[in-house]
């Protein structure tokens, strides 16, 4: 009886070792494929990752930095494979990192209004708590895409973290177009955030007069 037990125990501890050896060889082979992907990204690569998403590769994968690789298209400025990731109907256009950031978050930074109109489009969220592509857009002054984001019912007096508003990161760009876009949408000079600071007051502080004009206020 002992020789049996002993018999069925190495057998038992056998197949666990088989077992173990095919996910470390899977594992292997998912790292090595990713890499690939990722490579493919920083170079542009928009027709090998096509065909990589055809052959099963995950639009959704994290790099080791917890970038989603939509957002790491734009990181890398590799626009043409954001487009093929975009593109893709598996793709999660609300995907965040870390610091959880969106891919629209990061359109709207660099002032790209034809892919935050198609991101959008596919499903990307304008409001959120905390940042919001807002807040972004805004910051560098890009006009027309606050005024698009606005037109799809982002919130203009939405409070940061620090609670600021897009206002206030508005006239901190000194663009008055910007400004006056989200006055016009019904933001309040007058919003503090937690430094007891208002947009009226940091334009004062500027003293630029376009940007004062906007406000509506002096």
């Amino acid at each position: 009886m002992m020789y049996y037990r002993s018999k069925s125990l190495v057998l038992k501890k056998a197949v666990l070792a088989s077992m173990l050896a095919v996910a470390v060889s899977a594992c292997a082979a998912t790292a090595g494929g990713s890499s690939g992907l990722w490579n493919d990204i920083k170079n542009n690569r928009a027709s090998e990752v096509t065909q990589a998403l055809s052959q099963g590769a995950d639009p959704n994968v994290v790099n080791e930095n917890g970038e989603p690789a939509l957002i790491q298209a734009i990181r890398d400025q590799s626009m043409g494979v954001f487009d093929a990731l975009a593109a893709n109907p598996k793709t999660d256009v609300n995907a965040v990192n870390r610091t959880g950031e969106t891919p629209l978050m990061y359109l709207a930074i660099i002032g790209d209004l034809p892919r935050v109109q198609k991101l959008v489009a596919r499903g990307a969220k304008v409001n959120r708590l905390g940042w919001t592509p807002l807040h972004y857009a805004a910051s560098k002054g890009h006009a027309d895409v606050v005024t698009f984001l606005l037109s799809k019912g982002a919130y203009p007096n939405a409070p940061a973290p620090d609670g600021s508003s897009p206002l206030l990161m508005a006239v901190a760009s000194k663009n008055a177009d910007t400004v006056r876009a989200l006055v016009a949408a019904g933001a309040d000079p007058r919003a503090i955030n937690q430094k007891n600071v208002s947009a009226l007051d940091m334009a004062r502080k500027l003293g630029n007069s376009d940007v004062l004009n906007a406000l509506g206020t002096k």
